[in-house]
């Protein structure tokens, strides 16, 4: 019941009603019958604190509570009010009016003392302790009249160009303010000072002085209440002890006892498989969150554990019936009138009816049978509900005790002990969890004789273990199911303004190409690129972490559609947990993780993309194994050159291989000079150089707090966008064939990529379209050569190679200055 307002205290307590009014409560009788001849004509003859009631023109009836149960006072309708009805006080309104300048509102008290009209609801309408303000009104929302002394109400809280009064052929509703039965007559009405009650009477059944259920409802003093009739399973037999069944101050409290007439056909402690139909085993599936109750047909089988668990039931007695609970997941089965049956934490309250040498489960209404009637998927897969008379075939449930059925409980042995069967993985490559004792319990397992000393050995050795990263590391994240070689998780697929933010990028619509920013995580094979698949590992409580994007900054999420998704606030992000995976369906190990969050299991979603997934943990497309990364791959081309910008530093550790940053720029010349002993800084733009030619430099991710400063090339770790043309020079090979840095016609710069703002190059020099190395000589004239000096490259001070350089200056491709005379 709704919690009842100081004001309303104030009310009730005038009124003569006790602290006993949740229980009760009273209106007051006509004294005369309502009369439409008396109708006013002008909203001036309205007095404050004066008695009315309702009358729509188009339906000719009145505006009156329609149903006595104090929590749902709803508003219907009636034809007449006469004295003799004591109902008729149920259409009485007091009318409350305020003034303010040229506006009037009111608020309408309902005969419940207390409790006022609230803003008229489509199909909902209810007396509330809370009064909704309306306006009355000689014009409908249409600026349509009527005739003298009908008027159009509507509401001021709420959305008070749709809240009208209106009436429909059974109940009073608020609607769009026209046609007919928005026009109302406004009836002046008297109320004698005579009392009718109304009580809440409960009904309940005790099986000795335990108490299995109660029904309540409202009933008026002085009427008669009918037994009621209590859905039972079959084993319960239920008689009520009253005889007087008059409503009553003293007599509202109906007695009844309940006895068993049978056994019970469950154990409080058992293990059921249980069959519906007679071939079609129900087992619990997640699916986007949500968990559902499939039938699955065929002989029992699960490959592993976890499948095993999910399709093991208990009954749970509650009150007259039982609720049917589910140990894998801790949760009881939901009936959804129709629709599938779900998984919840409260669950139905179920009762058996007997079916020949079976049973059936029926919910209270006694027409909901569950039934394998659902068709999901092309397959009539999961458990429904269907309205029978009787237990039909097509509700028919067998149930098998676990423990007492050698075949069903061999089934658990042997999905157990190939769960406890796995190979040691490669600690150094993977993130794995101790599986030492296995051995130990896999040696349990055979002497086993419950299914409850085989949870025992599940939940200890394998169902809780937590897989923990190490936050300081890096990781690539790998489905182990991936067919077609897309198995990694990437942000390949996105852009970041060109500050870095992805935030940015996404609050500029259009920042790529036209393109719109689409944060849906993709799936990317090994050869792709290798950095967006690189992620870390936040820990925000015990076992519990944020999946971290290193390239974008950002943690992953997911929404309704079920994708992986990267929000733009870094500091947003859905929390999961790391758990250890089992599958026989190929030879597993002990680098096999689930990644959860909440009832969500995350695993491959389509061809595209990752999310939540449908399917069991241990299926493969819920598994992972995650890789450590500790170096980097780079490509160094027969140009010799490449570019890296990493979100971490980097240490080149193969031989041959250099790393330089650009200190400064002149006459088409950046100077570069080699990171002290080849670490490169986060962040950082670095240019690694191979004397040898192409090749594949390693780098090993380090911890430093190497610096360097003035560096002019600028990191781009995730693909930057809304450059304008020619507003950065990138790595690339010059019309001889050479790498330099060129004027980029784009407007991006490629992720993991080092590059040069324009704007950082002197004025007298960034209009080069070039800029050639000078790895570090001192800037000034190098020297004096013949014009035809074998095997030296000679480029002006543009950038463009000169083949027969004549007088001047230029500039040789080793980085010198020289005058050719």
């Amino acid at each position: 019941m709704k919690k009842i307002t100081f004001l309303l205290s104030l009310l009730l307590a005038s009124a003569g009603v006790t602290a006993s009014a949740q229980d009760s409560y009273t209106w007051k009788k006509l004294s005369a019958d309502a009369d439409l001849t008396k109708a006013v004509t002008s909203l001036d003859a309205l007095q404050n604190g004066g008695t009315y009631a309702f009358y729509s023109v188009g339906k000719s009836k009145y505006v009156k509570i329609d149903k006595y149960d104090y929590n749902n006072l709803h508003f219907g309708n009636i034809a007449s009010l006469t004295a003799s009805n004591e109902d008729a006080g149920l259409a009485v309104f007091t009318f409350h009016i305020t003034k303010s300048g040229e506006t009037t509102t009111y608020t309408f008290e309902t005969g419940v003392n207390g409790m006022y009209m609230g803003a008229p609801q489509d199909g909902a309408t209810k007396a509330s302790a809370t009064a909704a303000n309306f306006v009355i009104q000689t014009t409908d929302s249409q600026n349509n009249s009527s005739e003298s002394g009908n008027f159009c109400i509507k509401s001021t809280t709420g959305n008070a160009n749709s809240a009208w009064f209106d009436m429909q052929n059974n109940q009073f509703v608020g609607w769009q303010g026209k046609d007919a039965n928005c026009w109302y007559k406004i009836v002046p009405v008297t109320v004698s000072s005579e009392d009718v009650t109304c009580y809440k009477t409960t009904h309940t059944v005790k099986e000795g002085d335990k108490v299995l259920d109660t029904y309540t409802e409202w009933l008026k003093s002085g009427s008669t209440a009918t037994a009621h009739n209590f859905v039972a399973s079959y084993y319960y037999t239920v008689n009520n002890n009253v005889s007087d069944w008059v409503v009553s101050s003293s007599n509202k409290e109906f007695e009844y006892s309940a006895s068993k007439n049978a056994e019970i056909p469950f154990g409080v402690d058992g293990t059921y498989a249980l069959k519906i139909n007679n071939n079609r085993y129900l087992t619990a599936a997640n699916d986007n969150g949500t968990w559902y109750v499939n039938t699955l047909s065929g002989a029992f089988a699960a490959a592993t554990y976890d499948i095993f668990s999910s399709k093991n039931w208990k009954f749970v007695e509650s009150g007259l019936g039982v609720k049917i609970y589910n140990p894998y997941t801790e949760k009881y089965v939901k009936i959804n009138g129709g629709n599938a049956v779900t998984l919840d934490n409260d669950g139905t309250v179920l009762y058996f009816k007997q079916a020949g040498e079976n049973y059936a489960l029926t919910t209270s209404t006694t027409n909901q049978y569950l039934n394998s009637s659902i068709n999901y998927g092309g397959a009539n897969n999961r458990l429904g509900t269907w309205q029978e008379e009787s237990a039909s075939n097509g509700s028919t449930l067998v149930m098998q005790n676990v423990d007492k059925t050698a075949e069903i409980l061999s089934v658990g042995k042997s999905s157990l002990n190939s769960s406890l069967t796995i190979q040691n993985a490669d600690a150094t490559k993977y993130l794995t969890y101790d599986a030492s004792g296995f051995a130990g319990a896999k040696s349990n397992v055979e002497s086993a004789t419950t299914v409850e000393q085989l949870n025992g050995i599940y939940n200890s050795n394998v169902k809780t273990i937590a897989v923990t990263p190490d936050v300081n590391a890096y990781y690539r994240i790998k489905s182990v199911s991936a067919s077609d070689g897309n198995a990694y998780l990437s942000t390949a697929s996105m852009f970041v303004g060109k500050d870095g933010n992805l935030s940015t990028a996404y609050n500029g619509g259009s920042a790529y190409d036209g393109q719109t920013l689409d944060r849906t995580i993709t799936r990317t094979s090994a050869s792709d690129a290798f950095v967006p698949q690189v992620w870390r590992f936040v820990k925000t409580a015990e076992n519990a972490y944020q999946l971290k994007n290193v390239n974008t900054r950002c943690n992953s999420a997911f929404f309704g559609n079920g994708n992986l998704d990267m929000p733009v606030d870094e500091s947003y992000g859905q929390s999961i947990t790391l758990k250890a995976a089992i599958s026989s369906t190929e030879a597993a190990d002990n680098s096999y993780v689930n990644i959860i969050s909440g009832n969500n299991v995350i695993g491959v979603r389509g061809d595209v993309y990752f999310g939540t997934n449908a399917a069991a943990l241990s299926d493969l497309t819920n598994i992972w194994q995650i890789e450590k990364v500790t170096t980097v791959p780079v490509s160094i081309t027969d140009a010799k050159y490449a570019t890296v910008a990493f979100p971490f530093a980097t240490k080149v550790t193969t031989d041959g291989v250099k790393a330089y940053y650009a200190t400064g720029a002149a006459d088409g010349m950046i100077t570069l000079v080699e990171y002290p002993e080849g670490i490169i800084p986060a962040n950082e733009g670095a240019l690694l150089y191979n004397e040898a030619g192409a090749t594949t430099a390693n780098l090993e991710i380090v911890t430093t707090d190497k610096a360097v400063e003035g560096n002019k090339l600028m990191p781009a770790t995730a693909k930057r966008t809304g450059f304008t043309a020619n507003s950065t020079y990138v790595l690339a090979k010059n019309a001889a064939g050479e790498a330099a840095f060129l004027k980029n016609g784009l407007t991006v710069v490629p992720a993991n990529k080092a590059y040069i703002a324009a704007e950082t190059i002197p004025a007298d020099n960034n209009g080069s379209n070039v800029l050639n190395f000078n790895f570090g000589q001192v800037t000034g004239i190098n020297g004096v050569v013949a014009a035809d000096k074998a095997g030296v490259q000679y480029f002006d001070l543009q950038g463009r190679r000169v083949l027969y350089p004549a007088h001047g200056i230029f500039v040789t491709n080793t980085g010198k200055k020289v005058f050719v005379k």
